[in-house]
């Protein structure tokens, strides 16, 4: 089979040329979230079956969906992709490619992600091993490794390369998740200028707005993008919760459930994890602040029902979790629990995960759902410095902060008092916080410092 060079000097084995252009195209339509990835992928098999790397992307997209059914999908274009490589001559890179296909079938995220760094070093303007590399350093909490990734392959990228946008975005929230915010804002900014649609450039700037507390800016920014990222995929409405979250620091909790109900669960039908995560937390997150949220639970765990054996990342099981919960499926919830805890005995790496932090938190949200709020302080204060292992953001992580926060008040208000005043330090802006630390100040006898956290937090209302 012969070798056709694409885009960034990039070989593929192929032989029809036009190949080589379109497996491009589909990468970049990876990186900006585009809705038509799944129809290039079937197209371009559809007219070159026989080109390997093809069945490999196909394996990795199935893989994205985090669930155990897709995985299995993965397993059969992990099969047929060994097929089409034992039939040629593939080169090293596409070879490095299957082998990471390989160990993420097997569970083995870490070899995945080092077979993908490996790629980068020869090939640094890979786009699609540097996104699934951020992909998984992102779910292993690696901030610095993302950050890391995406430095060592920029001196290679020219202004003039067509997909130098989502590199440069791909830094700022690598540079925002490592706490370089005003670099991470930057560079973010930048990509959204040479392309407004790029949705994951412009939530790397909503996330330096959320850590930094500016949530009226926050409010603007998204909006201000919303005609460009609003045509991508199931991320878009990733977007709207991110819009949704300041609205909630902001106490407006009717703007919150509009945004819910028009966009953040609209299609939870569609069975996307990253949907039920956005849902999920932010029921969580309103009642843990006061608000109504009605039935809104029963969607959520008609989704969750179907995943009850999923562990494919513990992050999203623990929403699946949060769901049934909420949703009064305690026997599904109890199910999926247990399956965490028996998944952490095996060698995979996110059943290290789960032994490390999924069990535990599993404990606490089953005690907080079941009104036990000192159980759940148990379970979640030893491993709450080892949360970040179970990946997702800073923004998305700091709900287990919360729920720790929240048992606290209830069952220690001293130790309370003590988590709230390092939270007021690092999140200054949080109304939510300084209520609950009058509720800590006030059950220990401290009313004047008390009335001083309320006066903060209305204050704080008052100017949202």
């Amino acid at each position: 089979m012969a070798r056709v060079e694409g885009r960034y000097g990039l070989v593929y084995t192929t032989d029809r040329p036009e190949s080589a252009a379109r497996f491009d195209d589909l990468v970049s339509a990876y990186l900006g979230f585009g809705r038509d990835i799944g129809d290039r992928l079937k197209a371009l098999q559809a007219d070159d079956p026989d080109m390997p790397l093809a069945h490999v992307a196909k394996g990795y997209f199935l893989k994205l969906f985090g669930s155990a059914a897709m995985s299995a999908r993965a397993r059969k274009a992990l099969g047929d992709a060994d097929s089409r490589f034992a039939a040629v001559a593939a080169t090293e890179r596409e070879k490095l490619h299957l082998e990471a296909l390989r160990a993420w079938c097997a569970d083995d995220l870490d070899r995945t992600t080092d077979l993908w760094e490996r790629i980068l070093l020869d090939n640094p303007r890979d786009a699609f091993a540097l996104r699934l590399a951020h992909f998984n350093h992102f779910y292993a909490g690696e901030g610095r490794r993302m950050r890391d990734s995406v430095a060592r392959v920029l001196p290679d990228w020219q202004d003039s390369d067509p997909d130098i946008g989502f590199v440069h975005g791909m830094y700022g929230f690598a540079l925002e998740e490592s706490g370089d915010y005003a670099r991470g804002e930057r560079y973010g900014r930048m990509a959204v200028e040479r392309n407004p649609a790029d949705a994951w450039s412009v939530h790397a700037v909503a996330h330096v707005m959320e850590m930094q507390g500016r949530h009226a800016e926050g409010i603007a920014w998204v909006k201000r993008h919303e005609p460009a990222w609003s045509t991508t995929n199931n991320f878009r409405f990733h977007l709207y919760w991110h819009r949704a979250l300041y609205h909630l620091e902001r106490h407006e909790f009717a703007e919150v459930l509009a945004l819910y109900d028009d966009y953040v669960a609209s299609d939870i039908a569609a069975d996307m994890y990253l949907d039920v995560c956005n849902a999920a937390s932010m029921l969580w997150r309103l009642e843990m602040y006061g608000a109504d949220v009605g039935d809104r639970w029963k969607g959520l765990t008609e989704v969750s029902l179907r995943h009850v054996e999923d562990h494919d990342l513990i992050f999203v099981a623990l929403h699946y979790l949060m769901a049934l919960l909420k949703g009064g499926e305690p026997e599904a919830a109890a199910r999926l629990a247990a399956q965490l805890e028996g998944f952490a005995n095996s060698a995979a790496t996110q059943g290290r995960v789960s032994a490390r932090v999924g069990v535990g938190t599993a404990a606490a949200m089953t005690a907080l759902a079941n009104g036990d709020p000192g159980a759940a302080v148990d379970a979640l204060l030893p491993i709450r410095y080892d949360i970040w292992c179970m990946g997702g953001s800073h923004a998305q992580r700091d709900l287990f902060e919360e729920m720790l926060v929240s048992a606290a008040v209830q069952a220690r208000p001293q130790l309370a008092r003590a988590l709230l005043a390092e939270r007021t330090a690092a999140k200054p802006q949080s109304a939510w916080s300084w209520r609950n630390y009058a509720k800590a100040l006030r059950a220990g006898g401290q009313g004047a410092a008390a009335e001083a956290a309320e006066k903060r937090a209305e204050a704080l209302l008052a100017a949202a």
